[in-house]
């Protein structure tokens, strides 16, 4: 496996701003490498220390791969593969996405990806459209490793911070440390599990397949469009919480191939979740379903 390198901080095009948060920018480096220049007064430096040895860790061609680091007195860089877009600029219909891969494969790429990262200890807290990239090789790739937290070799992590990511894609155990006024006392004796990814997993694939733009979503009631901004009390965070599901009325029939693997995935107790891969005979998985899906359609 090559490591990524300490390097000299890098000359990027200021002209060229591929995107931009509360204390990150990423810029153009070169045609095969963009560089994350993070505010260092600014981040949240136990995050940011999770996400630079995560990525260090990370060699998989469906997990976005860091190629170096840098610093000076104001900023950290993190040197990156490029890619394209995003899978929310596929979903909301961004017309350089034309030779995508089949939808099975994808989900397959999607599934691996997470699958490796699982492997290596490490949950990543944040699974949505827009933290998985497009190469330019129509490669899908999991990205933006700055919620993610080791876990213990058996999937759990401690849930002492509190949750970090997307509201609208959090697992309802995870909902239930903010909405049920969980104090950090309690929240020492708590533990949730990697399974929380996959229930992210779940709702993203699901997006993914019916394909109608960003704002459609499992947990959505019919006829609503919902904000990944939305506040622990909006409508989608509710029915996560109550286990109200709108698969066959959000666009997906109920015998397409994934209709039962995303129900499983997206199951309100993580106990009952989906495992990514195959485990103990008779037990249902993701990559399994995936695979034999792949197998029937190769087959015809």
């Amino acid at each position: 496996m090559e490591q990524p390198t300490e390097a000299p901080v890098p000359r990027y095009d200021r002209d060229e701003l591929l995107g931009r948060g509360t204390f990150a920018s990423v810029y153009g480096l070169s045609s095969h490498t963009v560089v994350k220049k993070i505010l260092k007064d600014g981040m949240d430096k136990v995050l940011h220390v999770r996400e630079e040895e995560a990525m260090r860790r990370m060699d998989h061609p469906n997990v976005l791969k860091l190629i170096g680091v840098a610093e000076d007195n104001d900023f950290k860089y993190l040197v990156l593969e490029r890619c394209m877009g995003t899978v929310k600029d596929y979903i909301t219909g961004d017309k350089k996405f034309d030779e995508m891969p089949p939808e099975v494969e994808a989900l397959r790429q999607m599934a691996n990806g997470l699958a490796y990262i699982h492997s290596q200890e490490v949950v990543h807290r944040d699974i949505k459209p827009a933290n998985v990239l497009i190469s330019s090789g129509f490669v899908l790739k999991i990205a933006d490793f700055g919620c993610c937290k080791p876990t213990a070799p058996d999937g759990s992590m401690s849930v002492t911070s509190g949750p970090k990511g997307t509201k609208t894609y959090f697992a309802p155990e995870y909902l239930r440390l903010e909405v049920e006024n969980v104090t950090a006392e309690e929240r020492k004796n708590i533990r949730a599990d990697k399974s929380i990814d996959i229930f992210s997993l779940g709702c993203l694939f699901f997006t993914y397949i019916v394909n109608k733009g960003i704002h459609i979503h499992l947990f959505a009631t019919p006829g609503r469009t919902f904000k990944l901004s939305e506040s622990y009390e909006s409508k989608v965070a509710n029915n996560i919480l109550s286990d109200k599901k709108f698969m066959e009325e959000n666009g997906m029939p109920r015998g397409h191939y994934a209709f039962e693997m995303i129900d499983g995935m997206t199951q309100a107790l993580s106990k009952n979740r989906w495992p990514l891969e195959d485990g103990e005979p008779g037990i249902n998985s993701v990559l399994g379903t995936i695979n034999t899906e792949l197998q029937r359609q190769q087959s015809q």
